[in-house]
């Protein structure tokens, strides 16, 4: 989905949905998680014909194509826009427009901004599940017994792992879900930064667990040498299961934590400013995955290679707690 089509459905339904629905609106925000399509009987490696994409590409544009009829016919339906109604009320002049301390905007801003700048490392690590980790499972891992036979198509290879984050998104977002409303309940909830800090550590957990799963594996230029590793040689898949699965936690307590208090913090006459600087921190952290998977998988060890991301993710955890206390002030 198109970054700013998503964050747009977010507010949506952020700001439309009451808040004693808290859990299925947070439930929804991550229901659009993308679920792979994969080309038929996809062999062992990260590319395919031309022929082949024709399927997962028009499987893409037929389900487009429904969700826009689906919009199209429940349109009217929808509540109207928060946004766009109060700014039609303040038109009419029956309603003022928010006004700010200018030293809170600026407080506000600031925390945005901090928020940001972690959100960037993040974004480097996580992504690497389309790209270092994508490799790491064509060059190192034995996919010799995961091939799954639907009758049309034989899902087969590296690719398929794509579909474990999506279901781990789907099938543990509720369980976290209920996990901070039981500690709500509680008065124990951690506030928004430390969630978002224990999610960086908990990422960092994530590639803790490949750095020593890849223990003594050759790097890949001798791999390249030899012409592939034997499966013999391969490490098993349930490491990158693993990986997947502790990543995907840390994504719902950044992203779930995120997604609901951004609102919170968005000064009202800067929220389409600030809304395109969150787009300009996720590019960000999506530019610099070239560093793990074009650079530093390609020229180092693949324990030095995930210690990259352990230690991003680390220093994130460490700047987030360091500002731990300003930042629960100014999100109050």
């Amino acid at each position: 989905m198109p970054i700013f089509l998503r964050l747009r459905i977010s507010i949506w339904v952020i700001q439309s949905l009451p808040k004693e629905h808290h859990a299925f609106r947070t439930w929804l925000l991550k229901l659009d998680s993308p679920v792979p399509i994969y080309p038929h009987s996809v062999q062992n490696t990260l590319m395919c014909s031309p022929r082949d994409s024709i399927m997962p590409l028009g499987v893409a544009i037929f389900a487009m194509l429904i969700s826009l009829a689906i919009y199209l016919a429940n349109k009217n339906k929808f509540p109207p826009d928060p946004a766009v109604a109060k700014a039609s009320a303040t038109a009419d002049g029956s309603t003022p427009v928010d006004e700010m301390d200018i030293k809170e905007v600026k407080q506000r801003l600031y925390a945005l901004f901090a928020v940001f700048a972690v959100v960037i490392f993040f974004w480097f690590s996580f992504h690497q599940n389309g790209l270092t980790l994508t490799y790491f499972a064509k060059d190192y891992t034995d996919l010799s017994q995961i091939k799954v036979n639907l009758g049309f198509a034989t899902l087969q290879g590296a690719e398929i792992f794509q579909a474990i984050n999506p279901f781990f998104v789907v099938f543990l977002t509720p369980i976290i879900v209920g996990l901070f409303g039981w500690l709500r309940s509680k008065g124990k909830e951690p506030s928004t930064p430390r969630k978002i800090a224990i999610g960086m550590g908990i990422a960092a957990l994530a590639y803790l667990v490949m750095s020593l799963g890849s223990i003594g594996l050759p790097n890949k230029a001798e791999i390249d040498a030899m012409g592939g590793l034997p499966d013999s040689a391969r490490v098993t898949p349930w490491i990158l299961i693993g990986t997947y699965f502790i990543l995907t936690v840390a994504e719902l307590f950044i992203s779930l934590s995120v997604s609901l208090s951004y609102q919170k913090l968005l000064p009202p006459k800067l929220q389409g400013i600030m809304q395109g600087a969150w787009l300009g921190a996720t590019a960000a952290g999506n530019s610099l995955l070239f560093i793990g998977g074009a650079i530093f998988y390609t020229s180092m060890s693949m324990t030095a290679t995930w210690m990259l991301f352990v230690t991003a993710c680390i220093i994130s955890m460490f700047t987030m707690l360091a500002m731990l206390k300003w930042l629960e002030r100014v999100a109050k």
